[in-house]
């Protein structure tokens, strides 16, 4: 039996489920990214930045009142 994990057809990656989630183009925080992406969801910002597929405009701040957690927002392409 192979211990090789299978990704099921009808379940979105951890890219499309923090595309969908960062498309509303609102500041969300780690905390909230972690809680509804997964813990490793830094892997999933790098693909969508990075990754030819996607390679979206990911934005990152620190968050203003919650030390060492930051905040990410998808910034909308330039027009032309």
């Amino acid at each position: 039996m192979s211990l090789q994990r299978r990704r099921r057809s009808d379940q979105p990656t951890k890219a499309e489920k923090l595309f969908v989630l960062l498309s509303d183009h609102r500041w969300h925080t780690t905390r909230e990214l972690s809680r509804r992406v997964g813990h490793a969801f830094a892997v999933a910002i790098y693909r969508l930045r990075h990754e030819p597929r996607y390679h979206y405009d990911i934005e990152r701040q620190r968050h203003p009142t919650k030390p060492f957690q930051h905040q990410y927002r998808l910034i909308d392409p330039p027009n032309g």
